[in-house]
């Protein structure tokens, strides 16, 4: 027999449908209110018989709720699964995952960046340090992730050059899988960078565009001053041909819907609209560095709503909506034993928030790993499932306690601690639901099309 997730979500949509979604599996449906009615029906069977006593149609529509994991075996522990999970990825020790900055320095002079900008590059000996502590893990490796990070990474490709010809060599003797992605400002993504990137495996790569292009050279400045939109809107042109490209828009209360859709005007006429994701990111004051912008961030409640007005209209302007709130085992690299920030020194980090910062390392890439580091335990040791609140979450999956650096770098508390998808769910399941519902039509339409041509 069987039992209701406790992770279902159902609201009304247009036309007497209803979008079903499940934070466990991540799926997302459209269900017409007649299996809507069916499926409270099978709820009420299912919470006080044992027995099977369904029609065809119930079985029908349970065969489906069961791929979705709406509904799951009677003796099955949501909970301790998602716990199992969480675990898993904590001490998983067959995947590495790396954020590597073989560069603090940045040739942009962004008002509200929190790193301190320093010259210098990563030099031989951290080089050989990164490569030996691979290699000491590799036998015991399936995958290794690498993302580039910064300062700009591509004012170090030789670096990121070196690196990558090593660890491809490595890859190849120890058979595991490589794949790498990268952070960067996009100023330097010329069409020769963009093909020795694809070279060295880079596959996804995210550039932040703050606003149109009268905002963005105000907040992303060159270091003289110069504004640096218009290369990178070409650069993005030509890259988006060649690499998988997301475009981040950071946000906070200086922005409003008519700057948005500026933006997405110059996008538009730039032929990206189908080529890029776009999303928005919450500035936040994350250090001490940043302080002078917190006046004009949002808080947690504020940002959701806010987003759920800046996606509407990237799909209203046609473009494809591809946040999807996603099932997660951890939230992010501080809360497993497999992943680590390194700076161009090899001093190790929990979060991009403390890259360069030297009194939150925990320690050095070419010393053993300390895993008892006080400042590594910080941030390692929280455990969704020890706060009540978080372990009889219905959105648990998608958040799993929300950033530990909210938590322990600014010490909020609440519902200011979690995701988004809190606070703004079923507006965001609205617009994902139209969004798919818009690609499936065009795909009958294709494929209607080319029939009509054979």
């Amino acid at each position: 027999m069987y039992k209701i997730s406790n992770y279902n979500h159902f609201q009304p949509w247009q036309e007497d449908y209803f979008v079903a979604f499940n934070a466990l599996s991540g799926a997302v449906a459209l269900m017409t209110g007649e299996n809507y009615s069916r499926y409270l029906a099978i709820s009420e069977k299912l919470s006080v018989s044992n027995h099977n006593n369904f029609s065809d149609e119930d079985n029908a529509l349970l065969e489906q709720l069961k791929f979705g994991k709406f509904v799951l075996p009677a003796n099955g522990d949501e909970t301790a699964s998602l716990k199992f999970a969480h675990n898993l990825h904590r001490y998983d020790q067959t995947t590495l995952g790396l954020t590597i900055a073989p560069t603090l320095n940045c040739n942009l002079g962004c008002k509200y960046c929190y790193e301190e900008n320093k010259p210098g590059r990563m030099n031989s000996d951290t080089i050989d340090a990164i490569m030996k502590r691979i290699g000491e893990r590799a036998d015991a490796l399936n995958r290794v992730d690498i993302n580039w990070y910064g300062g700009e990474p591509l004012l170090a490709l030789g670096i990121i050059e070196e690196l990558t010809n090593k660890l491809l060599d490595m890859a190849k003797e120890k058979n595991f899988r490589y794949s790498s992605s990268m952070i960067s400002n996009g100023y330097l993504l010329s069409k020769d960078n963009v093909h020795r990137l694809r070279e060295l495996k880079v596959s996804i790569l995210q550039v932040t565009l703050d606003g149109p292009k009268r905002i963005h050279d105000t907040r992303r400045p060159l270091k003289n001053g110069n504004g640096s939109f218009d290369r990178i809107l070409e650069n993005i042109k030509y890259a988006s041909d060649y690499i998988g490209i997301g475009v981040r828009v950071n946000v906070d209360r200086n922005f409003s819907e008519e700057i948005i859709k500026e933006l997405l005007d110059e996008l538009v006429r730039a032929g990206l609209q189908k080529k890029i994701g776009v999303y928005f990111g919450q500035l936040e004051p994350a250090s001490s560095v940043c302080a002078n912008i917190a006046d004009h961030c949002y808080n947690a409640n504020e940002f959701s709503q806010a987003e759920v007005k800046y996606y509407r209209l990237l799909l209203d302007n046609g473009f494809h909506v591809q946040k999807l709130p996603s099932p997660i085992s951890v939230y992010c690299m501080a809360q497993g034993i497999g992943a680590h920030l390194i700076d161009p020194d090899g001093d190790l980090y929990r979060c991009y928030n403390h890259v360069g910062i030297k009194e939150k390392s925990c320690g050095n890439i070419a010393d053993d790993f300390d895993f008892q580091h006080p400042i590594f335990r910080e941030y390692f040791d929280f455990d969704p499932f020890t706060d009540e609140s978080c372990r009889t979450c219905e959105i648990l999956p998608i958040c799993m306690g929300g950033c530990p650096s909210r938590r322990i770098d600014r010490g909020l508390k609440g519902e200011e601690r979690c995701e988004t998808w809190k606070h703004n769910l079923d507006s965001m399941l609205d617009i994902i639901a139209i969004s798919r519902r818009r690609e499936q039509l065009q795909k009958e339409q294709d494929a209607e099309l080319a029939r009509e041509k054979l």
